[in-house]
């Protein structure tokens, strides 16, 4: 059914919104933090922070942008493991956009640290 399908997809693209947002909160304010200190250009701070914030929308969306297809004879098991499906592969995603941010990161410091006093 295609009603299935579009409720589905609508399933789909609000798990991966959710992940996103809670990903991006836990991360935020402890990342922009270190970025101020590191960084210490504002302009800076804003631009990796939105950044992150691209690149995690970006990533979890290309996903689950091909929508969910299933026959119209599917039953309603086989919709849930679809949307698990896309929502693992979001996932996989993530984690792999997380260590490269975190890599880049990490060199920033490296190469900007402050100076103690």
């Amino acid at each position: 059914m295609p009603a299935y399908n579009a409720a589905a997809f609508l399933f789909d693209l609000v798990i991966s919104v959710t992940v996103i947002l809670i990903i991006y909160n836990l991360l935020g304010k402890s990342l922009r933090e270190l970025l101020d200190k590191v960084v210490r250009i504002p302009a800076g701070t804003s631009f990796y922070m939105r950044a992150l914030l691209l690149v995690l929308f970006c990533t979890a969306l290309s996903k689950v942008v091909s929508g969910i297809h299933q026959k119209p004879d599917a039953h309603f098991m086989e919709y849930v493991w679809a949307v698990a499906t896309d929502i693992s592969g979001v996932f996989d995603n993530l984690i792999l956009i997380i260590l490269a941010y975190v890599a880049v990161v990490t060199i920033l410091v490296v190469v900007l640290k402050p100076k103690n006093e």
